[in-house]
């Protein structure tokens, strides 16, 4: 399997995993009361997922080895296509599933704004919430999300990636070489014996003719 396809099957699977852990904190309502559990749990997921993809395409898919560009690759790509399935599951759980979402993230952003800065003026608390409310648009929140996940599986996988590479030895690379060319001479003489014979075979057929 190519890298690409594993990467989107491996990136599908942790992709569903973080909906499912999304809609357990909704159900429980850990994600309203200002709660560490939900981003604990999702970056959690994010490492432990991105890892596991990188080791098992290194000892199932590629003989045991992989460089650090490939495995930063890979890495990349799984958190890109989980944050793709991501994103479109908040997108229809704020359109669909709680329509209130976008107007509880305002009020949220005015009692901080608020408590950060109680004498700020109503002009500028209307601007600062305008500004908000422009960024909180389900289309906005998709195309960031998507954006906001794959760079930090960027920043994840330049981690991760120091401890699961695994390059070839030069030893190993010239045992393969060497392999592959007694394995073309092995070849060029079975085709040059071959050779030989059907010319022999011609002869005596001429010979016979004769």
């Amino acid at each position: 399997m190519d890298l690409r396809r594993f990467a989107m099957n491996y990136g599908a699977f942790l992709g569903l995993c973080l909906v499912a852990s999304a809609t357990l904190m909704w159900a429980f309502g850990l994600d309203k009361n200002g709660s560490i559990i939900p981003s604990v749990l999702n970056n959690g997921l994010i490492i432990a997922g991105i890892m596991y993809s990188i080791i098992q395409y290194r000892d199932i898919e590629n003989n045991g080895y992989i460089s650090y560009s490939n495995s930063l690759k890979l890495g990349t790509s799984v958190a890109f296509f989980s944050s793709l399935i991501l994103s479109f599951y908040t997108f229809i759980f704020i359109n669909y599933i709680e329509p209130d979402t976008l107007n509880n993230i305002l009020v949220q952003t005015e009692q901080a704004i608020l408590e950060s800065d109680p004498d700020i003026s109503d002009e500028e608390l209307d601007l600062a919430l305008e500004m908000t409310s422009k960024f909180v648009q389900p289309h906005w929140m998709l195309i960031l999300g998507v954006l906001g996940g794959t760079f930090m599986g960027f920043v994840y996988s330049l981690i991760i990636s120091i401890f699961t590479k695994k390059e070839r030895s030069f030893e190993f690379e010239e045992e393969i070489d060497m392999q592959e060319d007694m394995t073309n001479v092995k070849i060029d003489k079975e085709q040059s014996e071959e050779l030989k014979d059907s010319m022999k075979s011609e002869e005596n057929e001429s010979k016979n003719e004769s």
